[in-house]
């Protein structure tokens, strides 16, 4: 959702009474909020803060069976600091769409107030239904244009050639979200109110049971990294996606830049095998992952779990599964391209401690000296590493 239209609706509202307002979903999750505007309580600052809706505040609101109203109502004030509220329930077709809150201080508002309100809530409606049209519209497209079927990638196809924004020379690509934090139904409302570029007609999003697809069209004129998209731009995206997941990960692949929408399917699959290197060896820091910077792990991860694993030499195995101390020295010192002495201060230990270490990978049959050997040391602890088998 492009939010600055429902943003300024909701600004606007709050202006005319006087009062904090917030716009929900229908799952109580925060779109959008106003500016303070006078008093206000804990139970609005903590939704702002943390961009959604907490478990015990949407269970607090459950006695008033909001999903049945269809009339605005106030919800009454209690002694535990929270004020009264009016809710006005947002429906279209008779289809329940999300929530207007405005804060009520006083506990009331004039009939002037009231019908500023009813005026705001009308646009606001109308704005999350066609918002909602949009959205299946646009997964409806993904989902045909990656699907296996012939024609049913063809429509999708020529759905995707319609928009003028996926014309030649703009690139396209595909960024996929997923993770254990997934399942958190605020992080798939958050993937799809972000805007993964700047024009908002070069994009498509999907929302799925087990992945968030977007599909976005870029220009090479625009620069930056993975085929014009700045990552840096997407990480701090999906530090908003990740804010509301209670420390359950969401990560985003991005696949490589095509020049034709028909190869999207190919930049799905790999935007999704760099999000899957993201969740097993990725650093809990860095949430998005891109195709082209995953080094060895592009080959990797097109191998099948057991050619994987019978592929890592069975002495790493046996010192990883032994000497997982001398594993690690082994690790450190080969990606500090053999030296000593900065493998020992990263590892904390004498310069001794590390000869010696480094002996015992000797006596297993390794030679450091061999640049096959020590190829097939650090590709291996990578293979485990995306086994989940490494570090122990």
């Amino acid at each position: 959702m492009d939010t600055t239209v429902v943003q300024e609706i909701v600004n606007a509202l709050s202006r005319d009474v006087g009062r904090p307002v917030v716009l929900e979903d229908s799952d109580q999750q925060p779109i959008v909020h106003s500016p303070h505007y006078g008093q206000t309580d804990r139970m609005r600052r903590d939704t702002i803060m943390h961009q959604s809706t907490s478990a015990q505040t949407v269970e607090y609101f459950r006695r008033y069976d909001l999903a049945s109203r269809t009339d605005p109502f106030v919800v009454p004030g209690n002694d535990r600091g929270v004020l009264p509220r009016l809710c006005v329930p947002l429906r279209y077709d008779e289809k329940l769409l999300g929530f207007v809150w405005v804060l009520l201080p006083e506990g009331e508002i004039d009939d002037g107030q009231r019908a500023a309100v009813e005026r705001a809530s009308e646009s606001l409606a109308e704005t999350l239904w066609l918002d909602r049209l949009s959205r299946l519209r646009e997964g409806r497209i993904i989902e045909d244009l990656l699907n296996d079927d012939h024609d049913r990638r063809l429509r999708g196809l020529v759905a995707v050639e319609a928009k003028h924004a996926f014309d030649a020379p703009a690139r396209s690509q595909v960024l996929v979200a997923a993770g254990p934090g997934w399942a958190v139904r605020a992080a798939r409302r958050a993937f799809l109110m972000q805007r993964w570029v700047a024009d908002p007609a070069s994009q498509l999003r999907l929302v799925d049971v087990d992945e968030g697809v977007a599909v976005v069209a870029t220009r090479p004129a625009t620069g930056g990294s993975a085929g014009g998209l700045d990552l840096e731009a997407l990480e701090r995206s999906m530090g908003q996606v990740n804010l509301v997941t209670d420390d359950m990960p969401v990560v985003l692949g991005v696949g490589p830049a095509v020049a034709s929408p028909s190869a999207l399917p190919r930049s799905h699959r790999r935007a999704r095998q760099a999000a899957t290197v993201a969740l097993r060896v990725g650093s809990s820091a860095r949430r998005v992952s891109s195709w082209e910077g995953l080094g060895v792990y592009r080959l990797l991860i097109q191998l099948p779990r057991e050619a994987l694993a019978d592929g890592v030499d069975p002495r790493l195995v046996g010192l990883v599964q032994d000497a997982p101390e001398v594993a690690t020295t082994l690790e450190v010192y080969l990606d500090g391209g053999g030296a000593v002495a900065a493998a020992a201060t990263a590892l904390h230990i004498h310069r001794t401690t590390l000869y010696y270490r480094l002996e015992k990978v000797s006596e297993v049959g390794f030679d450091l000296r061999e640049g096959e050997d020590r190829m097939t040391i650090q590709v291996g602890f990578a293979a485990l590493r995306l086994l989940g088998r490494w570090p122990a």
